[in-house]
């Protein structure tokens, strides 16, 4: 069986793979370079979650961004992109402070799609960062999505039980879920995977 692990540490070249990966699912204007994410990591190292595989390529990432309020409500608002983010716009976390996330680019390599393996392990690494910030007083505020696949609209609202807001003007749907309601729903997620 295939060994996969979690990382929080990646370099330009891991963004530029995360980048191709993403160009399989999103359209083209909705996808930001690795450059720039690389800024927003660099902003806030607890920004990406990834899985490598055992040649140690990154095979799945997520990217889950703190944004101040008033970007976080553009894209709410469909007034901007996520592609259109810029580092300025995320906020580095402070222990015992409340947070926007906005959460961003769920992709798997297509020779990795169907991996249940992969899927959980990615899920493990978003609940190892819940944690961190948990561990640390960090609250959420709001917690939102676009959803440009019909894979990432199952995740919003079966997974996450996320509300649908609204389309977007770039084909795709924006789901939102308050904090406090989020914790509940990811608390069900924790107690399936540890079962």
């Amino acid at each position: 069986m295939e060994e996969l692990k979690i990382d929080y540490k990646f370099n330009l070249v891991d963004f530029k793979i995360m980048e191709n990966i993403e160009h399989s699912y999103f359209p083209n204007d909705n996808i930001t370079p690795a450059e720039e994410v690389l800024k927003w990591y660099q902003r806030n190292d607890l920004t990406c979650i990834g899985i490598r595989n055992s040649n140690n390529e990154v095979i799945a990432s997520v990217n889950i961004l703190p944004l101040n309020e008033r970007t976080f409500y553009n894209i709410y608002n469909n007034k901007m992109n996520e592609a259109d983010v810029i580092d300025s716009q995320i906020e580095t976390y402070e222990n015992n402070q409340d947070y926007y996330l906005y959460l961003s680019s769920i992709s798997i390599n297509k020779n990795y799609r169907n991996n249940y393996r992969v899927i959980t392990t990615l899920l493990k690494g978003c609940i190892d960062l819940y944690e961190i910030l948990i561990d640390r007083n960090i609250k959420i505020i709001k917690i939102m999505a676009d959803a440009s696949t019909e894979h990432g609209e199952k995740i919003c609202k079966k997974l996450l039980e996320m509300d649908f807001i609204r389309d977007t003007s770039h084909n795709s749907k924006i789901y939102c879920i308050d904090g406090n309601d989020f914790i509940h729903s990811f608390d069900k997620i924790i107690k399936f995977l540890r079962e």
